[in-house]
């Protein structure tokens, strides 16, 4: 045994290294793949203790995900298109005024609406990904 071996106090350990938490790992990398959240974890833990089902579930809890997301920016997108009905209204004849403007205001709601409905659909589904993720997480780790 080296010297560098007795200066080392992890060398006589009887607790095992830990990966670090999961918590610390979906912080430090916003937008968490499958793909980095594997590798990583492949990577800190030494061996592959993950089955093909455990990527294939994550992978399809990311694309669910996703597709929330690419809704919300679509939605998005839209309420700023309405949101320039009223500077449209001044350049259509009178006649025309009142029935675009109250009809992008309606226009407005509604897709304040579907976008509220949306954003919780999301928050759900980002919750079904991180548990998965942390229960493979938490069954590597032991």
């Amino acid at each position: 045994m080296s010297s560098t071996d007795l200066n080392n106090e992890d060398y006589f350990s009887d607790h095992p290294k830990r990966l670090p938490s999961f918590d610390d790992l979906f912080r430090a990398q916003a937008q968490l793949t499958p793909e980095r959240f594997f590798r990583n974890l492949e990577q800190q833990s030494g061996d592959h203790h993950c089955t093909q089902d455990d990527y294939q579930r994550a992978v399809f809890l990311f694309r669910r995900l996703q597709s929330a997301r690419r809704i919300i920016s679509k939605l998005i997108l839209f309420l700023v298109a309405v949101s320039l009905v009223p500077f449209i209204c001044l350049a259509l004849p009178e006649e025309w005024r009142l029935g675009v403007f109250t009809g992008g205001i309606v226009l407005e709601f509604i897709s304040g609406a579907i976008l509220f409905l949306a954003h919780g659909r999301w928050q759900a589904r980002r919750r079904d990904y991180c548990h998965w993720l942390r229960l493979v997480h938490r069954r590597v780790s032991e």
